[in-house]
């Protein structure tokens, strides 16, 4: 089996297979969770995290769990054995299941659970040491950020105004305050110190982010403000950068056309880099195949 690997309710086949039913309230109403996780030489990173907050989710939706951890990592890496391709990406999804459409869901209705890998270019050392431009655009999502879900058209619309602007990414602006990226954690570099906003309601509680703090805290002896940043602040920062499981930590050098720092990686966020490549590696090599 080759090219891109799918998963479906308990067996393999691919993703040319159509297999979601018209009424499926994933499709109807958006009604499902999703999850991504990086893989490397077909061994997963961080695979744990990504299935607690998985299940943090899905309790949140009140969608029953259709793994426990033991049986989810058997189901990913039973995926990745069968996968061609030696690094990428493993796409999750568990919806409420398919039922008569009705915005009311029926009790005790089966969820549909899907996974596929498929390859994945990953930023190599020149990007992450060029780093990429930014914009700023209103936060018009719901107010539950924290919840991964597929209702993803308010973050879609502001990655398309970053491609029209030629950049990377869009930071999201409420009532004045820094959230975080459309697809990304957000970090901001000052006298020394980093801040991020603070797990709550209005940001998604990113793997990538969390243990980039914990690098940061317990190996980088940096001092981490969790505190929500100000949009005034953006423009007055020795450094900034971004974190998701695609893209690592990337720098970020430009924000709404205004250079930041001195337009390069900065020797904070390059060590955070440097951690957190090591952090990859071992989870890898601790993970197996």
């Amino acid at each position: 089996m080759t090219g891109d690997v799918l998963w479906f309710n308990g067996r393999f086949t691919t993703t040319d297979e159509r297999l979601i039913g018209v009424e499926d309230r994933g499709f109807q109403f958006g009604d499902a969770i999703y999850e991504v996780f990086k893989f490397l030489r077909h061994r997963p990173i961080f695979l744990r995290e990504h299935f607690h907050r998985l299940e943090t989710g899905l309790r949140e939706l009140e969608i029953p769990n259709p793994w426990d951890e033991r049986s989810f990592v058997d189901v990913m890496r039973a995926l990745l054995d069968k996968t061609e391709t030696a690094d990428g990406i493993v796409y999750i999804q568990v919806t409420r299941g398919e039922a008569r459409r009705a915005h009311f869901w029926p009790e005790g209705i089966e969820p549909t659970a899907l996974a596929y890998s498929r390859a994945f270019v990953f930023p190599d050392a020149a990007k992450k040491e060029r780093g990429i431009k930014i914009i700023t655009t209103p936060d018009i999502r719901w107010h539950h950020c924290d919840v991964k879900s597929v209702n993803l058209l308010a973050n879609a619309f502001a990655k398309k105004k970053a491609q029209r602007a030629g950049v990377d990414e869009a930071i999201l602006l409420n009532d004045g305050l820094v959230r975080e990226g459309a697809s990304s954690s957000f970090f901001a570099v000052r006298s020394g110190r980093i801040i991020t906003h603070p797990l709550d309601e209005n940001i998604l509680p990113g793997v990538v982010r969390d243990r980039v703090i914990e690098l940061a805290l317990r190996e980088a002896k940096i001092r981490v403000d969790e505190r929500p940043l100000r949009e005034q602040e953006l423009f007055d920062l020795d450094e900034a950068f971004i974190t998701s499981t695609t893209q690592g930590v990337m720098p970020v050098t430009e924000i709404d056309g205004r250079i930041i720092g001195n337009s390069r990686c900065g020797e904070i966020t390059s060590a955070l880099q440097r951690l957190f490549d090591a952090d990859e590696l071992a989870s890898a090599n601790s993970s197996g195949r």
